[in-house]
């Protein structure tokens, strides 16, 4: 039974109280949970701390600091939700593919966003070159096949993860080398599913599991697992509702706070 996205709001702050992740519906699969404080990006920022910098949208464009904390995984896949850094950004990563407007690939081509695209196969509807071109600054990267819960021991990982890996690899030109699991499921909270979900990973090549810390719904509304607008936040956001305007919005309240964004990919090499 799939709930309504107002339904799955109430059950799971009944059930799990102050500082739950919140679920809710996305095109045609559920989409990744949001952290339960919550602000609107659309009309008002609401900064919680004095802005340290402001930026004409011309000047929005990712920055090109030299990562200062590559993470690499060492005797497995390294699992991250935040990026550990020094240098003034954050990340900026957009989940499925259902929507696909042409103005947020002409945003991120004047503005030269990097832009992490972590595909569901079945969400693409064979428009290879629109993801070609919101991640041209970054790099698109493994939302699985069909966007089917990993933490279940009835979905078959090999197809849903190395399926998208060949898949990926035949029609971007780079194989993919993090893998989002749809939902978070297996690693929030961790599982007993985890092992098991990155065995399957680094037999087809991916390195990393990205999580997220802050999130964006369709119609503009943030929220932070933690203190919000920070150094190395990993934001997602979906391929849904007016995506460039929340793309904007979202850059331009990073930039109030002198944060620019950066390629995650950049940051979580091969």
């Amino acid at each position: 039974m799939i709930l309504t996205r107002a339904a799955v709001a109430v059950a799971s702050v009944a059930a799990l109280g102050a500082g739950a992740v919140l679920g809710h519906v996305s095109g045609s699969a559920a989409a990744e949970p949001a952290p339960a404080a919550a602000q609107q990006i659309v009309a008002s920022a609401s900064p919680t701390a004095k802005p340290t910098a402001t930026a004409s949208e011309d000047s929005y464009a990712g920055s090109t600091l030299v990562p200062d904390s590559v993470q690499k995984g060492s005797n497995g896949i390294n699992v991250v939700s935040k990026i550990t850094t020094k240098n003034p950004v954050f990340f900026i990563t957009i989940d499925d593919g259902w929507g696909q407007p042409k103005s947020a690939t002409a945003y991120v081509a004047s503005a030269h966003l990097p832009v992490t695209s972590f595909l569901t196969n079945a969400a693409v509807q064979g428009n290879w070159s629109f993801f070609k071109k919101m991640s041209a600054y970054d790099a698109v990267q493994n939302h699985t096949m069909t966007h089917k819960a990993l933490s279940k021991d009835s979905t078959d990982r090999q197809y849903e993860i190395c399926g998208a890996q060949a898949r990926y690899a035949a029609k971007i030109g780079t194989k993919p080398w993090i893998l989002r699991p749809p939902y978070g499921a297996g690693f929030m909270p961790r599982r007993s599913t985890a092992a098991a979900i990155e065995k399957t990973a680094a037999s087809c090549g991916i390195t990393h599991i990205a999580l997220w810390n802050v999130t964006v719904d369709k119609n503009g509304k943030m929220a932070f697992a933690g203190k919000s607008f920070q150094k190395g936040d990993i934001v997602l956001l979906h391929f849904e509702g007016d995506l460039t305007a929340n793309l904007k919005a979202l850059v331009k309240a990073y930039a109030k706070h002198g944060l620019k964004p950066a390629s995650l990919s950049q940051y979580l090499a091969r």
